[in-house]
């Protein structure tokens, strides 16, 4: 008997023993095929390569922030062609600087938001708010700066916190706030606001986990949210003759609201806004609300405009209703400009054209193209124009203006003469201030190549040689490079020959601090940073780890810049 049991053990021992080498060998399967996946995808297919790569730095009110005078790159969603995406000294998605010197004596537009705003599908220079800056100024005036403050993935919460943190916001005349309609669900994932039981906002301790952190880091992970966008977006599609989809809605009957997003998500957005519209106006700055053109209401109790059935651009998102939205900021009283009634009056077949089917979006992806950023310049243009009190141009002479600053980006270089090579001063002048230089291009890794053929004119040699181009600075990897030498954080701190020209929250230590995580051009081995406009007395520079018991430093180099 005791044999028998002893051989039924010995049985059950072996096939657990089986069962668990399987489960062992299926899991290791599984990571090996994850991982060549992973690696097929980098290689072949990088369109990812930004998101993955992103250089953000944990921030302990955002979570997240783009790091200022970093530089990265992008894929084109329909060319597929790689442009630059750099932050300027602000973090802000444009490639030139702004002083606080500089903003004192003009009228700065900011404009605050997730991607649609930020717009690093395209280059810099075809983002709304560069156009829109080159028409305020179209005359010579030089008064009027637009500032681009958008961050992708951001919420009505972490927009108005990054608006909050600003150095300069005591500087901005007019505020926008671009809303879209993910934005409150945004909001419930970072949990960064809720209301406590007197209805009152309260700022919650949140922050990403370890998990989301390393996810964020594969291209893998963006494969599958794209796959369950466009998933989403036929589930959208299926049920686009339902009034609204659930959850909380607006009761025109009732006037009142009811719960279906967690924790109030409305009531969490009405005191946003509200705490926003205070604390710009407090400042003596305007604060408006944007309507992105697939989403405008001009009357909350009415359909959209135009008509046709209420639907989410993202596919079913439960419990939101954009009537809801609508109704708050109304109530509120915050202005609000209406992109998809411009449009359609620029484009009678707007209204009647699904967002799906729209030339102002790109094929393969929901953001607005090229052409979408320059009708929504255009009609920002058309309001600020009569709220400034700006000289009204004529519609020959706005195209005229658009004419010269997008021909001033034309990739044949083509000058005022045809088939002369001679640049005009004027388009010389708009490439300079709008995209600077292409740091993807093969003009800019040609300068790269030219700089590490020279090493002893370094300003730096180290494990890096550290080159100062113009207004770049150009670590270059002698000897090869793999993702190893870029995996850890850059520091560079800058000391400037007039402490005045810090920013005010680095004024006490006396050097601004750009540290930075690379996106390295494993072609020339290299990583470019962008300096900032102010002189510079000296840089201190290298490579280091984090640690439980500090920063262990791996290469430092220190060089005056006067010498």
């Amino acid at each position: 008997m005791l044999t028998n049991a002893w051989s039924e053990l010995s049985t059950l021992a072996s096939r657990a023993t089986r069962t668990l080498a399987n489960l062992a060998l299926l899991l290791a399967s599984s990571l090996a095929g994850l991982a060549l996946c992973e690696a097929g995808l980098r290689l072949l297919h990088p369109k990812y390569q930004h998101l993955a790569e992103a250089a953000f730095v944990r921030d302990p009110a955002l979570i997240y922030s783009p790091v200022p005078g970093h530089c990265g790159t992008f894929t084109h969603p329909d060319t597929e062609a790689r442009h630059s995406v750099c932050h300027n000294n602000l973090g802000l998605r444009q490639h030139r600087d702004f002083s606080a010197i500089d903003l004192e004596s003009s009228v700065n537009i900011a404009f605050f938001g997730d991607s649609f705003t930020e717009n690093v599908q395209v280059p810099a220079q075809h983002s709304f708010t560069e156009p829109l800056d080159y028409l305020l100024n179209f005359g010579g005036s030089g008064e009027v700066n637009v500032l681009n403050f958008g961050v992708g993935g951001y919420g009505t919460g972490q927009s108005l916190l990054r608006y909050e943190a600003s150095s300069v916001r005591e500087h901005l005349s007019h505020v926008f706030y671009v809303y879209f309609e993910n934005d409150l669900f945004n909001d419930q994932a970072t949990g960064l606001f809720r209301l406590n039981d007197a209805g009152e906002l309260e700022r919650s301790d949140a922050a990403p986990a370890g998990a989301i952190s390393l996810l964020s880091r594969l291209h893998l992970s963006y494969l599958v949210l794209a796959a369950f966008d466009r998933l989403s977006w036929r589930l959208g599609e299926a049920e686009a003759g339902a009034q609204a989809v659930g959850g909380e809605y607006w009761d025109g009957t009732k006037g009142a609201y009811a719960d279906g997003l967690p924790q109030g998500a409305y009531s969490v957005f009405r005191q946003l806004l509200r705490r926003w519209k205070q604390a710009a106006e407090g400042l003596g700055a305007s604060f408006r609300l944007l309507w992105l053109p697939m989403e405008g209401y001009d009357d909350p109790g009415a359909a959209p405009a135009g008509g046709g059935p209420l639907q989410p651009l993202w596919g079913p998102l439960k419990g939101y209703d954009a009537r809801s939205v609508a109704s708050i900021v109304k109530e509120e009283g915050v202005e609000t400009i209406d992109l998809r009634r411009c449009f359609a009056e620029h484009d009678p077949a707007h209204l009647q054209t699904s967002w799906r089917d729209s030339p102002y979006r790109f094929k393969r992806d929901a953001h607005w193209n090229e052409a979408g950023n320059r009708l929504a310049a255009v009609c920002l243009y058309r309001f600020l124009e009569e709220n400034l009190g700006l000289p009204k141009l004529s519609e020959a002479d706005l195209q005229e203006a658009l004419r010269q600053y997008y021909s001033a980006f034309e990739a044949s270089g083509r000058g005022a003469l045809a088939g002369q090579q001679a640049v005009s001063s004027r388009a010389k002048a708009i490439r300079e201030k709008y995209r600077m230089v292409d740091l993807y291009g093969s003009q800019w890794r040609d300068i790269v190549r030219k700089l590490a053929s020279k090493p002893e004119q370094a300003i730096i040699r180290s494990d890096f040689d550290v080159h100062r181009h113009g207004r770049w600075l150009v670590y270059v990897k002698d000897g090869g490079c793999g993702p190893a030498d870029f995996k850890e954080k850059f520091l560079l701190h800058l000391m400037p020959v007039d402490k005045e020209d810090l920013p005010p929250d680095r004024l006490q230590y006396g050097f601004d601090n750009r540290d930075f995580f690379a996106v390295a051009d494993e072609a020339t081995c290299s990583v470019t940073v962008r300096l900032p406009s102010y002189p510079i007395e000296s840089i201190r520079t290298g490579q280091f780890v984090s640690g439980e018991e500090g920063n262990q430093v791996l290469w430092y180099g220190e060089r005056s810049m006067s010498s």
